[in-house]
């Protein structure tokens, strides 16, 4: 058996036609002027299967090389030959093992951003320097001084009885150490926003007034404790390791995307994760009161009253329409849950 093929002998650009056969273990290739040069097996490479394009025989030694049509009277040869493809390159072609590893391929992403992602930054997040955090808590405080937050309106004597009560909170837990001096609460105003606390990464607590005038003390230092609880658990530094590597995934996944599309897909994808380390403050929070002869129901009540205020923000047809929507893409838990959890601890 013989079939045709294009010789290029690697000195000159044209092309000879040849045939080609198998003699002795050897690739026989045969000019038209009878000119016959025989390749072992041994120093012939082909190219893989590219649906029906040309596929190249070079060989070992020079640069030379065969262009060969893609058909059965090559596989043929091929297999006369004993050139066989690798395990690969046969299961590639087939549409079984294309898809099984396709599942493959999605179960180990899956995987990855379910339980890798989370426990590797986990695992970073301790090593991370609290130093390193203050440039990015300080530019993002600033940038809400300038854009929502006001100067606390809180009586003196308010603040510094809620300064006292937090720093009791603080010593109890050896975890918040590193922090040292950069742990420290700090009283703004923002009617836009409503009553809430906030922790940056590098130890800052922010209490809004809107939150001081809506609770008691027990109640704040319990939002506190729930604060306390996301630098405890390195939340903030956690957070800024997965949206990090979720951002730079989806950016080399999508191609070159704008840095909005980007952002979208990051805070859809790690919502979850927010809800998760929600859950760890609002347990760690239980543990702090319990341990200061407090029950874990003034977290409750702090969070009836707080989506309560909220609520009102809201007219009750537009709330009851977004619920179910907001519960889904919101980085906390749904409230009725939360509160629930804290019930039955």
């Amino acid at each position: 058996m013989s079939l045709q093929a294009y010789y290029f002998d690697g000195r000159h650009s044209h092309r000879q036609p040849v045939r080609l056969s198998v003699s002795h273990a050897c690739l026989l290739i045969e000019a038209e002027n009878n000119e016959q040069r025989a390749i072992p097996v041994a120093d012939i490479r082909v190219s893989e299967q590219q649906g029906r394009a040309p596929r190249t025989l070079r060989f070992d030694g020079d640069n030379a090389f065969c262009e060969v049509a893609q058909s059965p009277e090559l596989d043929a040869l091929l297999t006369e030959l004993g050139c066989r493809a690798s395990v690969i390159v046969r299961l590639q072609n087939r549409w079984r093992w294309v898809l099984a590893s396709l599942a493959g391929i999605a179960l180990i992403f899956t995987a990855g951003y379910l339980w890798g992602l989370p426990w590797g930054a986990e695992v970073l997040a301790p090593h991370v320097p609290i130093a390193a955090m203050r440039p990015v808590s300080s530019a993002a405080l600033e940038q809400l001084d300038k854009s929502l937050f006001k100067p606390s309106a809180l009586p003196e004597q308010r603040r510094e009885k809620l300064l006292e009560g937090f720093r009791q909170f603080a010593a109890v837990d050896p975890d918040l150490a590193p922090y040292d001096d950069d742990l420290s609460l700090n009283f703004r105003a923002a009617p836009r926003i409503g009553p809430n606390a906030f922790a940056f990464p590098d130890g800052k607590i922010v209490l809004l007034d809107e939150l001081a005038i809506l609770h008691d003390d027990d109640e704040i230092l319990a939002v506190l404790a729930h604060e306390l609880g996301h630098l405890s658990k390195r939340h903030g530094i956690r957070q800024l390791i997965q949206t990090s590597a979720i951002a730079a995934v989806t950016a080399v996944w999508l191609g070159d995307v704008s840095v909005a599309t980007t952002a979208l897909y990051t805070t859809l994808l790690n919502s979850g994760y927010s809800r998760d380390m929600e859950r760890e403050a609002d347990d760690y929070a239980a543990e702090m009161l319990r341990h200061q002869n407090k029950s874990p129901d003034l977290l409750a009540s702090a969070l009836e009253k707080m989506e309560e205020a909220h609520r009102k923000k809201t007219s009750t047809s537009e709330q009851d329409s977004k619920d179910h929507f907001l519960d889904w893409i919101s980085s906390h838990p749904n409230t009725s849950e939360r509160i629930q959890r804290l019930r039955e601890n």
